[in-house]
């Protein structure tokens, strides 16, 4: 048992067990020093790159990020065939017929589930989902008009951590 040095605003359990005990929880507590700061300097890099950069998008970034390694390995196969050296080593990249059925099985149970909502509510066989669903709406639709994407993606992280942390 942790000491009570530990423990966060008199909780019961420590802030490592509360966030799983695991990897995780020693990047997020700073236990390992070297990869919390790795991606606390992705996470800065990223954010810097997407919200100072006007026009910049995830899309373009990996279009680009891609095409940079696309035509290195092209460049690089071609030179190997010149050369009579060994083509670049390219990992076998396949997904199986298992994984991919029941990726689709999840997918369509979902897409099924929220259709039968959606006719549940367009029928008007559910008037507290159908509550729950237009308030839901009607706040994403504010918070919208008040903030950007990457300002909410950050500031719901920063607020899940939190309360996961107060929990």
């Amino acid at each position: 048992m942790d000491s009570p040095s530990c423990r966060l605003f008199g909780a019961q359990r420590s802030p490592h067990d509360l966030l799983g005990g695991g990897a995780v929880a020693d990047v997020v507590l700073w236990r390992k020093k070297e990869v919390a700061t790795g991606t606390l300097a992705a996470v800065v890099a990223s954010w810097a790159l997407f919200y100072c950069v006007p026009g910049y998008t995830l899309l373009s970034f990996l279009a680009q990020v891609l095409m940079i390694l696309l035509t290195v390995l092209f460049v690089w196969a071609k030179a190997a065939q010149l050369l009579n050296r060994a083509p670049p080593p390219i990992p076998l990249m396949k997904i199986s017929d298992e994984s991919m059925s029941e990726a689709a099985e999840m997918v369509g149970s979902f897409i099924n589930k929220v259709l039968k909502d959606f006719e549940n509510i367009a029928l008007g066989k559910d008037n507290s989902l159908f509550y729950k669903v237009a308030f839901v709406l009607l706040l994403a639709s504010i918070v919208g008009r008040l903030t950007d994407l990457i300002t909410l993606v950050y500031t719901s992280k920063f607020f899940y951590c939190f309360t996961f942390l107060m929990s």
